[in-house]
């Protein structure tokens, strides 16, 4: 069934009880509140929703600067053409995204006041700190040649200069650090008007080469607006381009927090993530680092290693007279190379989870090969005056180490060659198989929904026949002098019903807010327990090789004249991938609201089971022979619902000391890991807070009484009996018809 048939289903029971609702009302919203039913327009948005996510599919892309990223995208997307500018560096490289549009065009977010600022923070921090580290360096010089000069002069110029690159070289190992501090130099020296930026915020173009020419502007190593790019919104009217979404991302250690949250929020709602690494340099810590921002997610994420550049690996140690066989067996060190790596990085660092444990279990499937310039030679074989130096470099270096595969003589096995280098058609063969995936998980989640939704709506059906139904024999067996002696009566019982329910009802509410308290707390201890075990786990550590200058004359004499007198020392850094450790916290605090939500539903549906349950007796009881039993049902279930639901809100935000900042080590990577302990550590305090306020807000807006409010809902329901029965005919005809058309909605 297709869910247009269920939304007009849905229309039809809403018409039935919108045109009746003088009649039952208060019954028909507490019957959709209960069971949730949706108005039709909420179901249809609901329905397509889900057809839309399986519509567009999100492709992300991660690697390191010069990995290849963009040879790849332009030949998947661009049929090979230099579309997409290479970034130089990775402090040049900008958050992009690549979508379909109606025309050429790209919006440019610039960096805001306050990324400015915290760059600029940033930068200060690195010059405050490299000046100390300078003066200590130079301490350290003065006195080590003090020792060892016997009174000698001491060139107080040449060991500043020493000092000045010894603290340099230490102060880089801060990358985060070192990146804003590059970022902010050459923001000053652009000679840009920050506060003008926004006046050049959108570019339009007639085609996708003049588009990439002005985003050089932009983007580019040398561009004139590329120091203050903080992400690139692409739209180009392709068809490669139709129902997609490309996500490239920038490099690591990026300097602004805030856009190092947006990339790995994009990453968690990619379908396919394709972790892009050079062949020649497979899988190195930068690619280590740059992937520390793929986190877990729910539904699905295929994550697909690409060997990129294969060709540059073709002429080594791995030469074989067939191209196939050099291919496989490069395939095969880089399988096992990475079946290495990432196994290590799950043992070194237990941060990141099980997202990639797949990947490990499944590296020989989900490792591909590929290269943009064999793709770019194919696509342009016909006009090489047309290729750069590169590309005429690529073809010489192929032709000279495989000549029976690559010549000019024979264009078909040249051009099937470099497409089994390229390898593209299998890059698309994985979307197809992840666009099927998706598209089979939507069919199920809307089946699904819509079954659910179908019985919902059958029990509507139902309930409106029923009302109608028993309403009739209402009618049929009231009698208007009967009715005004039950008013008369409940008027005089008023005040035993307050003695009857007010207490019970004021003890039950106390002893349900004390439960749930005690319920909330023992739910929020025990995951604060799991999560502080699971944010401990994520310290990890790294060793490093440092190499110190031994003391004495002779030491230095050995340095001076075969670059002896020094020693390698091992030692332990702290190493912390900070976009799995927050997306940690991200999903332990939704796991609290969620457990604490559902028990919070859990309780309030318990409530009202318990109210009926001991309020109608107490009714019964004190009505005596006036007691309308369906009616008494009716009004009980309405009083209850009355009462305002409880929604839980964590709302405890993280301090800016988490913000995901890429890989941090050393220092940065200490300050870190004590700001998570504290934030977790003060969190058990926190959350006992909200649930306090939380318990307080239920009792400020629970009603000190239920009494008058069940009298009053008694006496409205009478009065509209009496009116009915006044005109028993025509409502009794009106029942029927609306009994009769509600039997006759189908599905």
């Amino acid at each position: 069934m297709n869910y247009q048939a269920l939304v007009a289903f849905s229309e039809s029971l809403h018409a039935l009880a919108d045109s009746n609702q003088d009649l039952f009302a208060r019954e028909i919203e507490q019957f959709k509140r209960m069971n949730g039913i949706d108005e039709p327009q909420q179901l249809a948005q609901a329905c397509q929703a889900l057809q839309d996510q399986s519509r567009l599919m999100n492709i992300g892309i991660v690697g390191r600067v010069k990995a290849g990223k963009s040879s790849l995208l332009n030949a998947l997307v661009f049929n090979g053409e230099p579309i997409l500018p290479k970034a130089a560096t990775p402090m040049t490289a900008a958050l992009t995204t690549i979508t379909w549009g109606e025309v050429f065009q790209a919006k440019v977010e610039f960096y805001s006041e306050t990324d400015i600022a915290a760059i600029k923070f940033k930068s200060d921090q690195f010059e405050q700190r490299l000046a100390a580290r300078k003066r200590e360096c130079l301490e350290e010089l003065v006195k080590r040649r003090s020792t060892q000069a016997n009174g000698a002069p001491i060139d107080m110029e040449q060991l500043t200069l020493m000092a000045d690159k010894k603290a340099l070289s230490e102060l880089q190992r801060e990358e985060g650090l070192f990146a804003a501090h590059d970022q902010y130099q050459r923001m000053k020296n652009s000679g840009v008007n920050a506060a003008t930026l926004h006046l050049q915020s959108e570019i339009q173009a007639g085609t996708p080469k003049e588009l990439a020419d002005r985003l050089h502007n932009y983007v580019g190593a040398n561009g004139t607006f590329m120091p203050f790019t903080k992400t690139v919104h692409v739209a180009m009217p392709l068809e490669a381009l139709r129902d997609i979404c490309i996500i490239d991302t920038p490099g690591m250690n990026d300097p602004v927090q805030s856009r190092e949250e947006r990339t790995v929020e994009l990453l968690k709602t990619c379908d396919v993530v394709f972790i892009v690494s050079p062949a020649g340099q497979f899988l190195n810590e930068q690619d280590l680092e740059v992937m520390g921002r793929i986190t877990q997610k729910e539904g699905i994420q295929e994550l697909v290693l690409v060997a990129s550049q294969i060709d540059t690996q073709l002429y080594g140690s791995e030469k074989r007279a067939r191209l196939g066989d050099a291919v496989n067996a490069i395939r095969a060190q880089l399988s096992a190379r990475a079946q290495s790596t990432l196994t290590d990085l799950k043992l070194s660092s237990p941060e990141v989870g099980s997202v990639f444990d797949n990947l490990i279990g499944s590296v020989h499937r989900n490792l591909l090969h590929s290269s943009g310039l064999c793709h770019s030679l194919n696509r342009r074989f016909e006009s090489p005056e047309s290729w750069d130096s590169n590309e005429q470099q690529t073809w010489e270096n192929l032709t000279t180490d495989y000549p029976d595969y690559f010549t000019r003589d024979n264009q078909e096995l040249s051009l099937g060659s470099l497409d089994s280098l390229a390898n593209i058609g299998a890059i698309q063969d994985v979307l197809a198989q992840v666009r099927e995936k998706k598209a089979e998980i939507t069919r199920e989640k809307i089946t699904s929904l819509i079954v659910r939704k179908q019985k919902n709506l059958e029990a509507f059906k139902a309930l409106i026949i029923n009302l109608a139904r028993n309403q009739i024999i209402q009618i049929q067996n009231a009698n208007i002098d009967k009715l005004d002696e039950q008013l008369v009566s409940l008027e005089s019982k008023r005040l035993d019903l307050s003695l009857a329910l007010d207490p019970s009802f004021k003890y039950t509410m106390s002893e349900y807010r004390q439960k749930l308290r005690e319920e909330m707390r023992t739910v929020a201890s025990q995951l604060l327990r799991e999560s502080q075990a699971g944010i401990k786990a994520a310290e990890s550590s790294f060793s490093e090789t440092i190499t110190i200058e031994n003391d004495g004359l002779g030491s230095w004499l050995a340095r001076k004249l075969w670059g002896g007198g020094t020693t390698e020392k091992t030692v332990v850094r702290a190493k912390i991938i900070t976009s799995q450790v927050v997306s940690a916290i991200h999903e332990f605090m939704n796991d609290i609201q969620d457990e604490l939500g559902s028990k919070v539903e859990n309780f309030h549906h318990r409530l009202d089971e318990k109210l009926c349950k001991t309020l109608t007796p107490k009714i019964r009881e004190v009505l005596e022979q006036d007691a309308n039993g369906q009616m008494v049902r009716h009004a009980v279930v309405s009083v209850i619902q009355s009462i305002p639901d409880d929604d839980f809100a964590l709302s405890i935000p993280l301090p800016d000391s988490l913000k995901s900042s890429g890989t941090l080590k050393g220092y940065e990577a200490e300050r870190f890991k004590d700001a998570a302990d504290d934030f977790i550590g003060s969190l058990g305090s926190k959350v006992k807070s909200k649930i306090s306020s939380f318990i307080n807000d239920v009792e400020r807006r629970t009603p000190a009484t239920i009494s008058d409010s069940f009298v009053n809902e008694i006496q409205r329901r009478i009065n509209a009996l009496k009116d009915q029965v006044d005109n028993a005919a025509q409502t009794i005809d009106r029942l029927e018809r609306l009994a009769r058309k509600a039997a006759e909605v189908t599905l």
